[in-house]
Protein backbone atom coordinates (compact mmCIF):
# COMPACT_ATOMS: atom_id res chain seq x y z
CA UNK A 1 0.00 0.00 0.00
CA UNK A 2 1.32 3.41 -0.99
CA UNK A 3 2.02 5.59 2.05
CA UNK A 4 0.30 8.92 2.62
CA UNK A 5 2.91 11.67 2.34
CA UNK A 6 2.37 14.27 5.02
CA UNK A 7 4.42 17.44 5.40
CA UNK A 8 4.29 19.28 8.72
CA UNK A 9 5.27 22.95 8.72
CA UNK A 10 6.03 25.30 11.60
CA UNK A 11 8.00 28.51 12.10
CA UNK A 12 10.64 26.71 14.18
CA UNK A 13 10.88 23.79 16.61
CA UNK A 14 11.58 24.24 20.31
CA UNK A 15 10.69 22.34 23.46
CA UNK A 16 7.47 24.19 24.20
CA UNK A 17 3.93 25.06 23.14
CA UNK A 18 2.85 24.23 19.56
CA UNK A 19 6.17 22.47 18.90
CA UNK A 20 5.39 19.91 21.58
CA UNK A 21 2.02 19.18 19.99
CA UNK A 22 3.54 18.85 16.52
CA UNK A 23 6.32 16.54 17.78
CA UNK A 24 3.76 14.30 19.45
CA UNK A 25 1.87 14.09 16.15
CA UNK A 26 5.07 13.10 14.34
CA UNK A 27 6.21 10.48 16.85
CA UNK A 28 2.77 8.89 17.27
CA UNK A 29 1.71 8.67 13.60
CA UNK A 30 1.48 5.15 12.20
CA UNK A 31 4.69 4.85 10.14
CA UNK A 32 3.24 1.95 8.15
CA UNK A 33 0.64 4.33 6.72
CA UNK A 34 2.36 7.74 6.70
CA UNK A 35 5.57 9.05 5.11
CA UNK A 36 6.46 12.03 7.31
CA UNK A 37 8.44 15.20 6.58
CA UNK A 38 8.93 18.44 8.51
CA UNK A 39 9.67 21.89 7.10
CA UNK A 40 10.75 24.73 9.41
CA UNK A 41 10.99 28.30 8.19
CA UNK A 42 12.72 30.48 10.77
CA UNK A 43 16.32 29.95 11.84
CA UNK A 44 15.65 29.26 15.53
CA UNK A 45 15.36 25.48 15.75
CA UNK A 46 16.47 23.51 18.78
CA UNK A 47 19.32 21.57 17.16
CA UNK A 48 18.99 18.66 19.59
CA UNK A 49 15.33 18.14 18.67
CA UNK A 50 16.12 18.32 14.94
CA UNK A 51 18.88 15.75 15.40
CA UNK A 52 16.48 13.42 17.23
CA UNK A 53 13.91 13.74 14.45
CA UNK A 54 16.46 12.88 11.78
CA UNK A 55 17.69 9.88 13.75
CA UNK A 56 14.06 8.74 13.95
CA UNK A 57 13.91 8.75 10.15
CA UNK A 58 12.02 12.02 9.65
CA UNK A 59 13.01 14.09 6.62
CA UNK A 60 13.64 17.65 7.83
CA UNK A 61 13.84 20.73 5.60
CA UNK A 62 15.28 23.79 7.37
CA UNK A 63 14.90 27.01 5.34
CA UNK A 64 16.58 29.18 8.02
CA UNK A 65 14.83 32.47 7.23
CA UNK A 66 15.77 35.38 9.58
CA UNK A 67 13.23 35.95 12.36
CA UNK A 68 11.26 38.81 10.87
CA UNK A 69 8.25 39.25 8.61
CA UNK A 70 10.33 40.77 5.81
CA UNK A 71 12.59 37.71 5.74
CA UNK A 72 9.60 35.40 5.40
CA UNK A 73 8.10 37.51 2.59
CA UNK A 74 11.40 37.56 0.67
CA UNK A 75 11.69 33.77 0.97
CA UNK A 76 8.04 33.13 0.17
CA UNK A 77 8.70 31.73 -3.31
CA UNK A 78 11.45 29.47 -1.99
CA UNK A 79 9.13 28.13 0.71
CA UNK A 80 6.34 27.44 -1.78
CA UNK A 81 8.72 25.78 -4.25
CA UNK A 82 10.10 23.57 -1.48
CA UNK A 83 6.59 22.34 -0.75
CA UNK A 84 5.90 21.68 -4.44
CA UNK A 85 9.15 19.71 -4.76
CA UNK A 86 8.38 17.62 -1.68
CA UNK A 87 5.04 16.79 -3.33
CA UNK A 88 3.02 15.75 -0.24
CA UNK A 89 -0.54 14.48 -0.15
CA UNK A 90 -1.25 16.67 2.87
CA UNK A 91 0.38 19.74 4.39
CA UNK A 92 -0.32 20.31 8.08
CA UNK A 93 0.72 23.80 9.19
CA UNK A 94 1.22 25.12 12.70
CA UNK A 95 1.45 28.88 13.24
CA UNK A 96 0.32 32.05 11.49
CA UNK A 97 3.38 32.60 9.25
CA UNK A 98 3.28 29.14 7.68
CA UNK A 99 -0.50 29.30 7.33
CA UNK A 100 -0.37 32.58 5.42
CA UNK A 101 2.42 31.49 3.09
CA UNK A 102 0.93 28.05 2.42
CA UNK A 103 -2.43 29.52 1.49
CA UNK A 104 -0.89 30.23 -1.94
CA UNK A 105 -2.91 29.12 -4.97
CA UNK A 106 0.25 27.51 -6.36
CA UNK A 107 -0.08 24.74 -3.78
CA UNK A 108 -2.62 22.19 -5.00
CA UNK A 109 -2.48 19.42 -2.39
CA UNK A 110 -4.67 19.06 0.69
CA UNK A 111 -4.03 21.63 3.40
CA UNK A 112 -4.89 21.49 7.08
CA UNK A 113 -3.83 23.67 9.97
CA UNK A 114 -4.00 23.74 13.74
CA UNK A 115 -4.99 26.93 15.58
CA UNK A 116 -3.13 27.04 18.89
CA UNK A 117 -4.70 30.11 20.42
CA UNK A 118 -7.75 32.22 20.96
CA UNK A 119 -7.12 34.30 17.84
CA UNK A 120 -8.75 37.57 18.91
CA UNK A 121 -7.71 37.61 22.57
CA UNK A 122 -4.11 36.48 22.05
CA UNK A 123 -3.26 38.80 19.15
CA UNK A 124 -4.86 41.74 20.94
CA UNK A 125 -2.93 40.94 24.12
CA UNK A 126 0.38 40.50 22.27
CA UNK A 127 0.21 43.28 19.67
CA UNK A 128 -2.37 45.75 20.99
CA UNK A 129 -5.95 46.27 19.82
CA UNK A 130 -5.40 47.80 16.35
CA UNK A 131 -2.46 45.70 15.22
CA UNK A 132 -3.89 42.60 16.91
CA UNK A 133 -7.22 42.89 15.08
CA UNK A 134 -5.40 43.37 11.77
CA UNK A 135 -3.26 40.25 12.31
CA UNK A 136 -6.35 38.27 13.31
CA UNK A 137 -8.08 39.27 10.06
CA UNK A 138 -5.05 38.31 7.97
CA UNK A 139 -4.81 34.93 9.72
CA UNK A 140 -8.52 34.21 9.35
CA UNK A 141 -8.46 35.18 5.67
CA UNK A 142 -5.59 32.73 5.00
CA UNK A 143 -7.61 29.91 6.57
CA UNK A 144 -10.17 30.10 3.76
CA UNK A 145 -7.70 28.25 1.54
CA UNK A 146 -7.45 25.24 3.86
CA UNK A 147 -9.34 21.96 3.51
CA UNK A 148 -9.62 21.53 7.26
CA UNK A 149 -9.08 23.79 10.25
CA UNK A 150 -8.39 22.18 13.61
CA UNK A 151 -8.57 24.15 16.84
CA UNK A 152 -6.55 22.98 19.84
CA UNK A 153 -9.58 23.21 22.14
CA UNK A 154 -13.33 23.64 22.08
CA UNK A 155 -12.74 27.11 23.51
CA UNK A 156 -10.68 28.31 20.54
CA UNK A 157 -13.11 26.52 18.20
CA UNK A 158 -16.13 28.37 19.64
CA UNK A 159 -14.47 31.73 18.88
CA UNK A 160 -14.29 31.20 15.10
CA UNK A 161 -16.60 28.24 14.35
CA UNK A 162 -19.21 30.42 12.67
CA UNK A 163 -16.70 31.71 10.11
CA UNK A 164 -15.92 28.34 8.49
CA UNK A 165 -17.81 25.20 7.48
CA UNK A 166 -14.72 22.94 7.55
CA UNK A 167 -13.66 23.45 11.15
CA UNK A 168 -13.53 21.24 14.23
CA UNK A 169 -11.43 20.83 17.35
CA UNK A 170 -8.97 18.24 18.58
CA UNK A 171 -7.65 19.01 22.03
CA UNK A 172 -3.90 19.26 22.52
CA UNK A 173 -2.20 16.15 23.78
CA UNK A 174 1.37 15.31 24.79
CA UNK A 175 3.18 12.17 25.86
CA UNK A 176 5.33 12.46 28.95
CA UNK A 177 8.24 10.46 30.39
CA UNK A 178 7.07 7.42 32.35
CA UNK A 179 8.67 6.85 35.75
CA UNK A 180 8.06 4.01 38.18
CA UNK A 181 6.74 5.08 41.57
CA UNK A 182 10.06 4.31 43.24
CA UNK A 183 11.86 6.74 40.93
CA UNK A 184 9.13 9.36 41.39
CA UNK A 185 9.59 9.16 45.15
CA UNK A 186 13.35 9.66 44.76
CA UNK A 187 12.86 12.66 42.46
CA UNK A 188 10.29 14.19 44.81
CA UNK A 189 12.55 13.84 47.82
CA UNK A 190 15.60 15.10 45.92
CA UNK A 191 13.93 18.29 44.67
CA UNK A 192 12.31 19.07 48.01
CA UNK A 193 15.65 18.63 49.76
CA UNK A 194 17.30 20.89 47.17
CA UNK A 195 14.66 23.58 47.76
CA UNK A 196 14.66 23.06 51.54
CA UNK A 197 10.96 22.17 51.52
CA UNK A 198 9.67 19.61 54.07
CA UNK A 199 8.41 16.26 52.74
CA UNK A 200 4.94 16.79 54.17
CA UNK A 201 4.50 20.36 52.86
CA UNK A 202 2.03 21.20 50.08
CA UNK A 203 3.66 22.63 46.96
CA UNK A 204 1.72 24.75 44.45
CA UNK A 205 3.55 25.30 41.19
CA UNK A 206 3.31 27.40 38.05
CA UNK A 207 5.32 26.67 34.90
CA UNK A 208 5.40 28.96 31.90
CA UNK A 209 6.31 32.34 30.52
CA UNK A 210 6.14 35.35 32.84
CA UNK A 211 4.22 37.95 30.86
CA UNK A 212 1.17 40.15 31.07
CA UNK A 213 -1.25 37.60 29.62
CA UNK A 214 -0.34 35.01 32.24
CA UNK A 215 -1.04 37.42 35.15
CA UNK A 216 1.61 35.80 37.33
CA UNK A 217 2.16 39.02 39.26
CA UNK A 218 -1.45 38.90 40.49
CA UNK A 219 -1.06 35.21 41.32
CA UNK A 220 1.98 35.96 43.47
CA UNK A 221 0.05 38.69 45.27
CA UNK A 222 -2.71 36.21 46.12
CA UNK A 223 -0.19 33.67 47.40
CA UNK A 224 1.57 36.41 49.39
CA UNK A 225 -1.60 36.73 51.46
CA UNK A 226 -2.78 33.12 51.64
CA UNK A 227 0.19 30.74 51.96
CA UNK A 228 0.24 28.87 55.24
CA UNK A 229 3.38 27.74 57.04
CA UNK A 230 3.29 24.26 55.49
CA UNK A 231 2.57 25.56 51.95
CA UNK A 232 4.97 26.66 49.21
CA UNK A 233 4.54 28.23 45.79
CA UNK A 234 7.24 27.62 43.17
CA UNK A 235 7.46 29.47 39.85
CA UNK A 236 9.27 27.83 36.93
CA UNK A 237 9.96 29.97 33.89
CA UNK A 238 11.28 33.27 32.65
CA UNK A 239 9.96 36.28 30.78
CA UNK A 240 9.57 40.02 30.56
CA UNK A 241 8.03 40.35 34.03
CA UNK A 242 10.56 38.22 35.91
CA UNK A 243 12.24 41.05 37.84
CA UNK A 244 8.96 42.86 38.50
CA UNK A 245 7.39 39.69 39.95
CA UNK A 246 10.47 38.94 42.02
CA UNK A 247 10.33 42.43 43.55
CA UNK A 248 6.80 41.99 44.95
CA UNK A 249 7.36 38.64 46.72
CA UNK A 250 6.72 39.09 50.45
CA UNK A 251 6.24 35.51 51.56
CA UNK A 252 9.39 33.45 52.20
CA UNK A 253 7.60 30.34 50.93
CA UNK A 254 7.37 31.70 47.38
CA UNK A 255 10.33 30.57 45.29
CA UNK A 256 11.25 31.82 41.80
CA UNK A 257 13.32 29.12 40.12
CA UNK A 258 13.73 30.55 36.61
CA UNK A 259 13.93 28.39 33.50
CA UNK A 260 14.36 24.66 34.10
CA UNK A 261 14.97 21.89 31.59
CA UNK A 262 13.85 19.14 33.99
CA UNK A 263 10.32 20.50 34.42
CA UNK A 264 8.86 17.05 35.12
CA UNK A 265 11.04 16.71 38.22
CA UNK A 266 9.39 19.82 39.65
CA UNK A 267 5.91 18.66 38.67
CA UNK A 268 6.54 15.30 40.34
CA UNK A 269 7.72 17.15 43.45
CA UNK A 270 4.58 19.33 43.58
CA UNK A 271 0.97 18.69 44.56
CA UNK A 272 -1.19 21.35 42.89
CA UNK A 273 -0.70 23.15 39.58
CA UNK A 274 -1.97 26.71 39.37
CA UNK A 275 -2.44 29.24 36.60
CA UNK A 276 -3.90 32.74 36.62
CA UNK A 277 -3.77 33.21 32.83
CA UNK A 278 -6.22 35.60 31.16
CA UNK A 279 -6.26 33.63 27.88
CA UNK A 280 -5.15 30.19 26.67
CA UNK A 281 -5.59 27.91 23.69
CA UNK A 282 -5.24 24.68 25.65
CA UNK A 283 -2.32 24.76 28.07
CA UNK A 284 0.41 22.14 27.65
CA UNK A 285 1.57 22.77 31.22
CA UNK A 286 -1.86 21.79 32.54
CA UNK A 287 -1.74 18.55 30.55
CA UNK A 288 1.74 17.80 31.90
CA UNK A 289 0.61 18.56 35.46
CA UNK A 290 -2.32 16.16 35.14
CA UNK A 291 0.00 13.47 33.79
CA UNK A 292 2.12 13.86 36.95
CA UNK A 293 -1.00 13.38 39.10
CA UNK A 294 -1.29 16.99 40.24
CA UNK A 295 -4.60 18.63 41.07
CA UNK A 296 -5.50 21.96 39.42
CA UNK A 297 -6.23 25.44 40.75
CA UNK A 298 -7.04 27.57 37.71
CA UNK A 299 -8.35 31.03 36.89
CA UNK A 300 -11.90 31.35 35.64
CA UNK A 301 -11.42 31.52 31.86
CA UNK A 302 -13.11 29.45 29.17
CA UNK A 303 -10.18 27.17 28.26
CA UNK A 304 -9.58 26.37 31.94
CA UNK A 305 -13.26 25.59 32.48
CA UNK A 306 -13.08 23.31 29.46
CA UNK A 307 -10.59 21.07 31.30
CA UNK A 308 -13.23 20.39 33.94
CA UNK A 309 -15.96 19.74 31.38
CA UNK A 310 -14.13 16.85 29.68
CA UNK A 311 -15.17 14.39 32.40
CA UNK A 312 -17.31 15.85 35.15
CA UNK A 313 -17.33 12.56 37.06
CA UNK A 314 -13.69 12.89 38.04
CA UNK A 315 -12.43 15.54 40.42
CA UNK A 316 -9.34 17.29 39.09
CA UNK A 317 -9.35 20.56 41.04
CA UNK A 318 -11.03 23.95 41.29
CA UNK A 319 -11.70 27.07 39.21
CA UNK A 320 -11.27 30.34 41.12
CA UNK A 321 -11.58 34.07 40.72
CA UNK A 322 -10.03 36.86 42.79
CA UNK A 323 -12.92 36.89 45.27
CA UNK A 324 -12.73 33.21 46.25
CA UNK A 325 -9.09 32.23 45.69
CA UNK A 326 -8.37 31.43 49.34
CA UNK A 327 -11.51 29.28 49.70
CA UNK A 328 -10.89 27.34 46.47
CA UNK A 329 -7.25 26.88 47.42
CA UNK A 330 -8.37 25.33 50.71
CA UNK A 331 -10.79 22.95 48.96
CA UNK A 332 -8.10 21.64 46.63
CA UNK A 333 -5.55 21.23 49.43
CA UNK A 334 -8.04 19.22 51.51
CA UNK A 335 -8.70 16.91 48.57
CA UNK A 336 -5.00 15.91 48.52
CA UNK A 337 -5.71 13.59 51.44
CA UNK A 338 -8.01 11.49 49.23
CA UNK A 339 -7.05 9.10 46.45
CA UNK A 340 -6.52 11.33 43.42
CA UNK A 341 -5.89 9.84 39.97
CA UNK A 342 -5.59 12.78 37.59
CA UNK A 343 -2.96 10.87 35.60
CA UNK A 344 -5.69 8.40 34.59
CA UNK A 345 -7.80 11.36 33.43
CA UNK A 346 -4.80 12.46 31.35
CA UNK A 347 -4.29 9.03 29.79
CA UNK A 348 -7.93 8.75 28.72
CA UNK A 349 -8.26 12.24 27.28
CA UNK A 350 -5.07 14.25 26.75
CA UNK A 351 -2.16 12.00 25.80
CA UNK A 352 -0.25 12.46 22.56
CA UNK A 353 -1.43 9.04 21.37
CA UNK A 354 -5.10 9.91 21.88
CA UNK A 355 -4.68 13.24 20.05
CA UNK A 356 -2.79 11.74 17.10
CA UNK A 357 -5.35 8.97 16.52
CA UNK A 358 -7.98 11.69 16.10
CA UNK A 359 -5.84 13.51 13.53
CA UNK A 360 -5.11 10.28 11.64
CA UNK A 361 -8.82 9.78 11.03
CA UNK A 362 -9.08 13.14 9.24
CA UNK A 363 -5.87 12.59 7.24
CA UNK A 364 -7.23 9.34 5.84
CA UNK A 365 -10.59 10.88 5.02
CA UNK A 366 -8.96 13.76 3.14
CA UNK A 367 -6.78 11.53 0.99
CA UNK A 368 -9.58 9.07 0.29
CA UNK A 369 -12.00 11.83 -0.67
CA UNK A 370 -9.84 13.05 -3.54
CA UNK A 371 -6.50 11.72 -4.79
CA UNK A 372 -5.06 15.17 -5.41
CA UNK A 373 -1.31 15.72 -5.36
CA UNK A 374 0.78 18.88 -5.54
Amino acid sequence: MKKIKILYTINFVTNGGPSRVLLNQIYNLDKKIFDISLMTIIDENDTEIISDLKSYGIKVYELKVPKNIVGAIIKRSEIINTVININPNIIHSHGIVTSIILSSKKIKCKRVTTIHNNIYEDYKSTYGKIKGNFIARVHLNSLKKFDYIFCCSKTSYDVIKNKFYNITYIRNGVDVPHFKQEKKDKIRNKIRKKLNIPKEAIIYCYCGVLNRRKRVRELVEMFNDTLKENEYFILIGDGAEYNDIKSIIKNKNILMLGFKKNVYDYFISSDIYTSNSSSEGFSISIIEALSCNLLLLLSNISSHRECFEIDKKQYIGEIYDSSNFDRKKLIVSQFLKRNKMTNEFYKRNLSGKVMTKRYEKYYKELVNSEKNQC
